[in-house]
């Protein structure tokens, strides 16, 4: 009986000895059982990167949609109707000046239609001095003209037209011009009375002496 006792109590000792004693305070993680608290991170982790992915991709849609819009957006119409302070715009106009014509070209003949001794050459002086140097002075048929004529080619420019027409109206009491076909003179003037001037007065034919008759002799009768 005390061997079976003996036996008993040995075998009561034995796990006894066999578990180490653990300090209070401190604990052992138990072989094999994962660690939560890394898994935890490794997932916030991922969260937080798709996250940031999504955020980029709406923000790239968003910038790529405005980015269309600017191109294809049309330009207002005001900016076309209304230019910029800086911008100068040019407008065309219309030129007034008269048209070059080279007057030693044009051939003028004056004629004295007065019979003012020096009308001709007068008036050759007067168109000198606007430029026409090809004219040649001669007498009318017609002595006692008071209106001036003046006939133009109807090839002649209308400039020349009115500047000699101006200027004969500036010197004589009156003008009367006309249109002719002639090749020889572009111009042919006929002087009249320049202002303020008189007729030149005609010439009053003397009159003719009759002869006197020569008294005939009257014969004697022979007795």
């Amino acid at each position: 009986m005390e061997e079976d006792q003996n036996t008993e109590t040995q075998t009561q000792e034995a796990p006894q000895e066999a578990t180490p004693a653990t300090p209070s305070g401190v604990s052992f993680p138990t072989v094999g059982e994962p660690k939560k608290s890394n898994g935890a991170k490794t997932l916030l982790i991922v969260g937080v990167l798709i996250l940031v992915g999504i955020l980029g991709f709406v923000i790239y849609k968003s910038a790529s949609n405005k980015s269309a819009e600017t191109l294809t957006e049309p330009t207002p119409f005001e900016n076309l109707n209304n230019p910029s302070q800086g911008t100068t715009v040019s407008t065309p106009v219309a030129s007034t000046a008269p048209v070059t014509v080279d007057k030693t070209k044009i051939k003028i003949q004056v004629q004295n239609g007065t019979g003012v001794t020096g009308e001709a050459a007068y008036l050759q002086t007067q168109l000198k001095g606007l430029g026409y140097t090809n004219i040649s002075v001669g007498n009318s048929a017609q002595q006692n003209l008071t209106a001036t004529q003046v006939s133009f080619s109807g090839t002649l420019s209308a400039d020349v037209v009115t500047e000699i027409t101006v200027k004969l109206n500036s010197i004589y009491q009156s003008v009367t011009t006309t249109t002719s076909a002639s090749t020889v003179y572009d111009i042919v003037v006929t002087t009249g009375l320049r202002k303020g001037a008189t007729p030149k007065p005609s010439l009053t034919p003397k009159p003719s002496v009759s002869p006197t008759p020569t008294p005939t002799p009257t014969p004697t009768a022979t007795p």
